[in-house]
């Protein structure tokens, strides 16, 4: 039996374990060296960081195999007597004040912006900046189902055709949709119009001739059939409405604003140390 076998087997029995209410001290672990184990808890908190785009097994085998090489390395490096090495000593220190440093920063930074910027701080960011925020592809949003026979996929897509764009329209499809396969595109989000489909070349190909609202014929492409309708489209160079962007402005407005507290905060250090006498150049 494998060892990624092992682990998804260890990840499902002890979610199971947790779902009943079993204590976290009382769980096993999924690695040992020496007297350090590697627990669920672990596990859980480094998947947290890992990238969507691998398989679950492989993550956790990933997260796995990791902690025990870094942990035999730490272990030796112990053993060797390093932690009394005054170079290693060195580093130590200069690591432990690069977590102090970052840890004040991020605090200084976030405490004062929990509520995050106003619509106001986001519309003045949208107006100012409007040259870069202009597209550099086209983009798109498509109602795009998924089905395994001809017929099916010919009968939706005259009910498909029939819909609005507006806000009904929207709602008609989200129950129609809710009963058939989906495609991978959100039909509420845009999307680079050459990643849509890139795997489908005849797709790609044709729906940049479409108009909003026009709908391919059904195109069959490995065994499957697909229903594919043109909602909105954005050229290269346009600037997209403010709404439509508006996560992504809030996360440009809160990094503008954390480095404006920033370094208004080194500045208020500088001036009080200046002030205590503190703070010398030569």
């Amino acid at each position: 039996m494998s060892n990624r076998f092992l682990i998804l087997i260890w990840i499902v029995g002890l979610g199971f374990m947790v779902a009943c209410g079993v204590p976290e001290e009382d769980q096993s672990y999924v690695a040992r060296v020496g007297s350090a184990t590697l627990t669920y808890s672990d596990v859980q908190r480094s998947l947290a960081n890992q990238t969507a785009f691998l398989d679950s097994t492989d993550a956790v085998s990933q997260v796995v195999e990791r902690w025990i090489t870094n942990e035999l390395l730490y272990q030796e490096a112990v053993d060797r007597g390093l932690m009394s090495d005054p170079s290693v000593q060195r580093l130590l220190e200069d690591n432990a004040r690069s977590v102090m440093v970052s840890a004040i920063v991020d605090r200084m930074t976030t405490d004062d912006l929990e509520s995050g910027p106003d619509e106001d701080a986001i519309r003045t960011y949208y107006e100012q900046h409007r040259n870069q925020l202009a597209l550099r592809e086209p983009f798109a949003r498509v109602r795009h189902l998924i089905f395994l026979d001809a017929d099916s996929a010919e009968s939706i897509r005259s009910q498909i055709a029939d819909l609005d764009l507006d806000e009904s329209g929207m709602e008609a499809y989200a129950l129609l949709s809710a009963k058939h396969m989906p495609g991978v595109s959100d039909p509420d989000a845009f999307y680079p119009l050459n990643q849509l489909f890139s795997s489908i070349p005849q797709v790609l190909n044709t729906i940049q001739e479409l108009n909003p609202g026009d709908i391919l014929p059904v195109i069959s492409h490995e065994d499957r059939y697909h229903v594919i309708q043109l909602v909105q489209k954005l050229e290269s160079g346009d600037v997209p409405d403010m709404e439509l962007i508006i996560d992504d402005l809030r996360k440009r407005v809160t990094i503008q604003m954390r480095k404006q507290l920033y370094e208004r905060q080194v500045q208020r250090l500088r001036t009080r140390a200046l002030a205590r006498d503190d703070l010398e150049i030569r």
